[in-house]
């Protein structure tokens, strides 16, 4: 799997936030998206590679075994980890830190329509409630020893 942002000519965006789950806990999100035009195919092959659910399924957002992608905090990043290394690296605040590692997971979630790169709150949580076009999972944190 090639890293979203740079595997493809589509113009990828990725937001990260804090907001509560459904059962009021600060959570910490992040959001891939295509900023151009719809997917190209990329983040469709992201989705199957990851098992990601769509949102409008029913059930709970289930979570990636770490053997398939891992989150890893480093200073104020975060990276999204494959067996194959870092596919995302993204900057992150202190406080969304915080709740990724209160929570010990991230939620994923992946859109195949596009969003503007600076999407504001309310364009985003738009975008989240077209659920048939967002894809999502629970990436759970992971400790990386580096060597050498």
């Amino acid at each position: 799997m090639s890293d979203p942002t740079t595997g493809s000519t589509q113009q990828i965006g990725v937001t990260a936030w804090s907001a509560p789950n459904p059962f009021g806990e600060p959570t910490a999100f992040v959001l891939v998206h295509p900023t151009g035009a719809i997917d190209d195919g990329t983040l469709s092959d992201v989705i199957a590679d990851l098992g990601l659910r769509r949102l409008d399924a029913d059930g709970d957002i289930l979570p990636i075994g770490t053997d398939t992608l891992y989150a890893s905090l480093r200073a104020q990043r975060v990276e999204l980890c494959t067996a194959d290394g870092v596919w995302l690296n993204r900057p992150v605040t202190d406080d969304w830190t915080g709740n990724a590692l209160g929570r010990r997971y991230i939620v994923l979630a992946v859109g195949t329509a596009q969003l503007s790169d600076d999407a504001d709150a309310a364009a985003i949580s738009k975008y989240l409630g077209a659920r048939e076009n967002v894809f999502a999972a629970l990436v759970k944190i992971r400790v990386r020893f580096e060597r050498g």
